[in-house]
């Protein structure tokens, strides 16, 4: 067997110790950059999704918002003794809630009334509705009207201020027109209620219903 000289062997194939830390190093740092970059765009996704589940359901509790008034505005007629849209003190001294008195068509299609509420509770913008009836003496002197049943439409809500239309009077605060127990009702009907909602967020968006046909 014929063996070749030790200066025509070539010297084994592969990497220096050097060589592999420096392919480590950039690998670790690439792996870094790309992991930043996907993490930055899922936040973005989720900030994206987060903004539009909100506008979705300000959009939602809105368009409820102005059907409930539109059938609101031909009840006046009943002569009921109560406006079918006012603002009232539902929870004690807490801030005014929109109340209105609103068709619903049952089952058999005729017409019934239906009570509803929008208030501000626990940083919710809620809507409350249950069948109408005229409050009835409770415990003592106090007056209960039917229970209702509560949706939350939006959350993270700071502040709901609301407004109502007066001919010849223009916007009025809510306060300014909230029905005391006892007192007779206004003698002009509120044609037009101005919504405006604070979010934690900072974000303000007012909207403003015609109610009047």
């Amino acid at each position: 067997m014929t063996s070749h000289p030790a200066r025509f062997r070539r010297p084994a194939a592969g990497f220096t110790l050097i060589e592999l830390l420096v392919a480590i190093s950039l690998m670790a740092v690439l792996a870094v950059l790309g992991w930043r970059g996907l993490d930055s765009v899922l936040a973005a996704r989720e900030r994206i999704v987060e903004a539009s589940d909100g506008l979705r359901a300000l959009s939602v509790g809105f368009t409820q918002m102005e059907e409930d008034l539109r059938r609101s505005w031909a009840v006046r007629l009943l002569n009921l003794g109560q406006p079918s849209i006012g603002f009232v003190l539902f929870d004690g001294d807490g801030p005014p809630v929109l109340r209105l008195t609103r068709e619903q068509l049952a089952g058999s299609g005729v017409p019934q009334l239906q009570r509803v509420v929008y208030r501000l509770r626990d940083g919710n913008l809620e809507r409350g509705f249950g069948p109408w009836g005229l409050p009835q003496a409770g415990e003592g002197s106090a007056q209960t009207e039917p229970p209702m049943v509560w949706q939350p439409l939006l959350a993270q809500v700071q502040n709901l201020h609301m407004r109502g239309w007066i001919g010849g009077q223009g916007w009025l605060p809510a306060g300014a027109l909230v029905l005391r127990p006892g007192t007779p009702p206004p003698s002009a009907p509120i044609t037009g209620v101005e919504v405006l909602v604070e979010r934690t967020s900072g974000e303000r968006v007012l909207r403003v219903f015609s109610v009047k046909d």
